[in-house]
């Protein structure tokens, strides 16, 4: 492993654990406010994921942060099911908060650029 992706690992590592308390902190609001306000729901979420590790990585990373959990993967289709607490007013924000903040970054360490 280059020193490059050991840099953009530990930096995974840390939006994670930022995610992660970010997410609690969310949560805890939910449970103690109103039941009303609670829009749980299934998101099915296209993946750029291709290896083994990439996907695992993302599917742990997923079900780690509170509030959201891997219900289903499905490598040949490129597709990760999931089920959050709260979806929102909009769906398709989860599903591109996922990509932007989780995939993205997990990408970045596992697939190391090559020198031009």
């Amino acid at each position: 492993m280059r020193f490059r992706q050991v840099l953009l690992f530990l930096r995974y590592g840390l939006i994670l654990l930022r995610e992660i308390w970010l997410s609690a902190i969310t949560v805890t609001k939910l449970v103690l406010g109103p039941v009303d306000r609670l829009r749980s729901g299934f998101l099915a979420l296209p993946m750029d994921a291709t290896s083994d590790l990439e996907i695992t990585s993302l599917a742990n990373s997923i079900t780690l942060t509170p509030g959201t959990i891997t219900v289903h993967v499905e490598p040949a289709k490129h597709t990760i099911v999931i089920h959050a607490i709260d979806v929102g007013a909009d769906p398709e924000d989860v599903r591109q908060s996922i990509k932007t903040v989780l995939e993205a970054n997990i990408l970045a360490w596992t697939r190391p650029r090559r020198p031009q």
